[in-house]
């Protein structure tokens, strides 16, 4: 039925027999060859201003091997801070600018294409790089070695003057933004369906959409099929320009929508076909910011994998069942056949019905070691006529903020009480639109977190909290423990509250991807929870050490997230989360000092109880000032301070809903935490909604400094 069954015929495809590898690079000799087998020549690379200044045959020298070389994606060029040797010209391909940030990890800054060069500034200037450069697609490099040039630039310094001025020039004359979180992404994105149920021209048509909404910026649906219609892969050769920056296929497009274009190809098992391909990606992805590559099924073995290798992100769209598993399986052999590497940007889509349960099919692509990306529901199916519903939609959006690199990621502390200001933050965020794509929390944090990604919003959240409110209220969540040998109370009561709200859902099943934060007892560990049932994490995330007793879990014993990790920033971001918002309940020293030296010039220390009220609070009440409990959480809270503090360091926009008469049990006044959450949220609404457009945010000068700057 699909191309993916003759995958078991099929031989793996090998290099040819002229390729010789040479410190990573595949090499061509004799001649300078572009990746769609077309010789370069002087002619072609003359009109290129940086090429242009130089002498005729000196370009001619430095066309022969190995001055253009074939680099395989993945391949680094040069690393930040490494010697400039060289100066590269892109002839085809993609290759990415990357810097390193301050957790060390890198960010792309730039994505360059054909025509564009690589380590021009750091040459001129003599200075190391101040990027690592990446092959992002198969690209064909000009190498033009720095002893070349400074021998040229020494012999005729006008030479040098013209160099210096194209290297000026060509940004501008490309029209490229500056680097930076609102430079275009530029990526290149497949998305194969395993089953033809699955409508994924619906599917590719509103994350184009999407994409162009969130963006502004310019997509190409780029429609890869068997061949029937379109123009066939093979036939580019025919059309391209290698250093053109005219697009050679604006009479095959077809209107989409503004913003959106559309191409239609079609492929052959031809020899040819795997060059082209690559080729083609090239020559698009200079023209769009986003390409997406939409492979029907039936399109041949070798076309789909050279796609799927050439792109940034792989979407494959599976349906849970015996025969996609399979075909996954095979598709999964045969990319790994290829390159061992492209695998990691694979990213499966399971899309199930609503009858279906998912855990099992979960599961088995565990263990294939590419767990799923996400699961969607209420999607548009073919066989079935369907209209997709809210959750298909907010899934959309997902993938389009992701392909964009600009997911929005909720870091919620832990706190106890305190945490409920947490809803109030979650309300002020539906209110505004202000879309969250994942949610890391622990001990309060994650309970809160949990019924969100559950599906449930701000209203509900807040109604579930208020079951408590009244002078008894706290008493429904106490459940002691009698010796209370290794706690006071058991955590029972509150994980059954919480499967009341969300029943004994499971992570993959979640709305929004969600990540619950607990501690190993025995190693004291962080332990991240992102499979299984989700009130059994959050049962362990809010086990506090000496008031509940540990939970216990297959075997392992867990108490309170907020021990390892009280502010989960860091989750969000190894889990490549672009931008973050935390919300911190949790008061630094200096503001604890602050509200007391307040309380005592005003109106001095309330006055104590007396009689039986005082000693009844002293010697039986364990949650008052000055007893074990309350000692306890202040102990807890004072080593929890530094490490949250450190967390929100790290993150773009901090909410901090601190109150100096908060009490970490105080479960039966919701409304004060929750008020709290909104009114700080609503006072840094505008930071807020800067982070989610992605431009800065300008706070509002003082009026007597606007007056001056007016005036």
């Amino acid at each position: 039925m699909f191309g993916w069954l003759n995958i078991r015929r099929s031989k793996p495809t090998t290099a040819g027999t002229s390729e010789r590898k040479s410190n990573g690079r595949l090499s061509k000799p004799p001649a300078a060859v572009c990746s769609n087998g077309a010789n370069l020549g002087s002619d072609t690379l003359k009109p290129h201003p940086l090429l242009s200044v130089l002498p005729e045959g000196t370009l001619e020298r430095l066309l022969t091997d190995p001055g253009v070389t074939e680099y395989p994606k993945g391949t680094v060029i040069f690393r930040e801070d490494g010697p400039c040797d060289a100066l590269f010209l892109i002839i085809s391909g993609r290759c990415e600018a990357r810097r390193k940030g301050s957790n060390g990890s890198y960010r792309v800054e730039e994505v360059l294409g054909p025509g564009d060069t690589l380590g021009e500034r750091a040459l001129l200037n003599r200075e190391p790089h101040r990027h690592t450069a990446v092959v992002a697609t198969h690209a064909v490099l000009l190498r033009i070695p720095s002893e070349e040039l400074q021998g040229l630039f020494a012999k005729d310094p006008c030479l040098a003057g013209r160099f210096s001025q194209a290297v000026v020039e060509r940004p501008s004359r490309l029209g490229r933004q500056p680097s930076g979180r609102n430079a275009p992404v530029r990526r290149v994105v497949s998305i194969l369906p395993l089953s033809l149920r699955v409508d994924a021209d619906a599917v590719v048509r509103q994350v184009a959409s999407s994409l162009f909404r969130l963006t502004n910026q310019r997509v190409l649906i780029v429609r890869l099929g068997p061949a029937r219609e379109g123009l066939a892969v093979t036939d580019w050769r025919v059309k391209e320009a290698t250093l053109s920056l005219e697009f050679r296929l604006a009479s095959d497009l077809h209107s989409h929508e503004e913003g959106c274009d559309e191409l239609r190809m079609s492929a052959e098992s031809k020899p040819g076909d795997r060059a082209a391909i690559a080729s083609l990606i090239s020559h698009c992805s200079q023209h769009y910011d986003y390409v997406l590559l939409q492979i029907h099924p039936e399109t041949p073995v070798a076309s789909t994998i050279e796609s799927v290798i050439e792109s940034d992100l792989a979407y494959i769209l599976l349906q849970p069942s015996a025969q996609n598993l399979y075909d996954f399986k095979l598709f999964l052999h045969e990319l790994n056949s290829r390159s061992s590497a492209a695998s990691s940007s694979v990213k499966p889509i399971i899309c199930a019905d609503e009858a279906f349960a998912t855990p099992d099919f979960h599961t088995a692509l565990k263990e294939l070691g590419i767990p799923a990306h996400s699961i969607v529901r209420g999607f548009p199916v073919r066989v079935e006529p369907s209209w997709p519903d809210h959750r298909f939609s907010l899934h959309i959006n997902r993938l389009a903020r992701e392909i964009a690199r600009c997911r929005i990621g909720l870091a919620l502390s832990s706190g106890g009480a305190k945490g409920l200001a947490h809803i109030g933050v979650i309300q002020v965020l539906e209110e505004n639109g202000i879309e969250v794509d994942c949610i890391a929390g622990a001990s309060m944090g994650a309970y809160v977190g949990a019924i969100w990604a559950y599906g449930l919003d701000g209203a509900v959240l807040e109604k579930t909290a208020r079951e408590l409110e009244g002078r008894w209220g706290l008493l429904r969540l106490i459940d002691p423990v009698v010796p209370p040998r290794r706690g006071f109370v058991s955590t029972r009561r509150t994980a059954a509250r919480l499967r009341k709200s969300i029943g004994g859902v499971h992570f993959s099943e979640l709305i929004r991807p969600l990540r619950v934060i607990a501690t190993h007892l025995d190693t004291l560990e962080r332990v991240v929870f992102s499979s299984g049932e989700v009130a059994g994490a959050v049962e362990a995330s809010i086990a506090i050490p000496g008031v509940c007793v540990p939970v216990t879990m297959d075997g392992e014993t867990y108490i309170d997230g907020g021990i390892a990790d009280p502010l989960p920033v860091d989750v969000l971001a190894e889990m490549g989360i672009e931008r973050i918002v935390a919300v911190n309940v949790i008061p630094p020293p200096e503001r604890i000092r602050f509200w007391l030296d307040a309380e005592r010039e005003t109106n001095g220390r309330e006055a104590r109880r007396t009689g039986f009220g005082r000693f009844f609070s002293n010697h039986f009440n364990y949650l008052a000032h000055g007893n074990i409990l309350d000692t306890m959480m202040q102990a807890i809270n004072g080593a929890q301070t530094r490490v949250a503090e450190s967390s929100a360091r790290e993150a773009d926009v901090v909410l901090r809903p601190l109150a100096g008469d908060a009490m970490w049990h105080d479960f039966t006044n919701p409304q004060k935490y929750i008020a709290l959450g909104r009114s700080v949220a609503e006072a840094q609404l505008a930071e807020l909604k800067a982070l989610a457009h992605g431009t800065p945010y300008e706070p509002a000068k003082p009026l007597a400094l606007r007056s001056t700057l007016a005036a």
